[in-house]
């Protein structure tokens, strides 16, 4: 009988969150819509895990979000924030795939940039490739 309520108690959980992530997504899609021309985005993922920004240390609010990489920019609006953050592919000085950031992990490979004595991180689905195609655009910066 436990194992029953323990089984019904995790399909619970887990539909509630699908229900959430799909909700994200299609809020996400939509903020991306609004503010990309088509064609504009070279890359993007509506439900990046965002890690926060280095120097705001764990004050932050993290979460998922809209992430977006354009020939000019990078561009994250989190679920439930009006403020995207923008940083120009000028300002960026390093791209790296790391284990962790501002404290916190997953146990997954994260993109970290580094920009204006900062650094922010998201979990994002091949990793590794989005460190390439910022990297292409970003000449002056290394990866580490």
């Amino acid at each position: 009988m436990v194992i029953v309520i323990v089984v019904v108690a995790l399909a619970v959980i887990t539909l509630i969150a699908l229900s959430t992530l799909r909700a994200i997504r299609r809020t996400a899609e939509t903020a991306i819509s609004a503010n990309f021309a088509p064609g504009e985005p070279v890359r993007s993922d509506p439900v990046a895990n965002y890690f926060g920004r280095a120097a705001k240390g764990g004050k932050q609010v993290r979460g998922n979000g809209a992430l977006v990489l354009t020939d000019t920019r990078l561009w994250f609006r989190r679920a439930g924030s009006d403020d995207p953050l923008e940083i120009p592919l000028a300002s960026i000085t390093s791209v790296d795939i790391v284990r962790s950031h501002a404290g916190k992990s997953i146990g997954r490979p994260l993109i970290s940039v580094s920009f204006d004595d900062d650094s922010a991180a998201w979990y994002v689905r091949d990793s590794a490739q989005w460190r390439d195609d910022i990297l292409v655009r970003c000449p002056a910066a290394s990866d580490k």
